[in-house]
C-alpha cells in the first residue's frame, strides 16, 4: 500500500487518465470504500458536455488544475477568438457563471 498517494477532496476536479475514458474531466462526489471514488464526469475527452456518474479507482485520476477566475476566463476566451479557436471557445463559455450568460 502507498502511504504517499493523494487522496481527493469532495468537489475536486480530476481527469481520468486510465481505462476507456481517458480525457474525461469532472469532480469528486465522494470517497468509496477502498481506494475508489465516485465521479460526476462533465466532460468527455473532446471537451463535450456530458452528464455521468462513475465509480473509478484513485489510480485511475489526477488532480485537474484548470480553474480560472471570471477575469481570466474572460481573456481566455477572447485569445480563443483571436484564434479562431472553436473548441476552445465553447469548453471556456461553458465555464462561465450562468449570471453572465443572460
Amino acid at each position: 500500500m502507498e502511504v504517499s498517494k493523494k487522496a481527493f477532496a469532495k468537489g475536486e476536479w480530476v481527469a481520468v487518465v486510465n481505462t476507456r475514458l481517458v480525457g474525461c474531466k469532472g469532480y469528486i462526489l465522494n470517497h468509496l470504500w477502498g481506494e475508489g471514488y465516485k465521479v460526476k464526469i462533465t466532460k468527455d475527452s473532446q471537451g463535450n458536455s456530458i452528464n455521468a456518474i462513475i465509480w473509478i479507482g484513485a489510480e485511475d485520476i489526477v488532480s485537474c488544475e484548470e480553474k480560472f477566475e471570471k477575469d481570466d476566463l474572460l481573456a481566455l476566451i477572447d485569445f480563443a477568438l483571436a484564434t479562431n479557436d472553436k473548441q476552445w471557445f465553447m469548453e471556456l463559455t461553458s465555464q462561465l457563471p450562468e449570471a453572465l450568460l443572460q
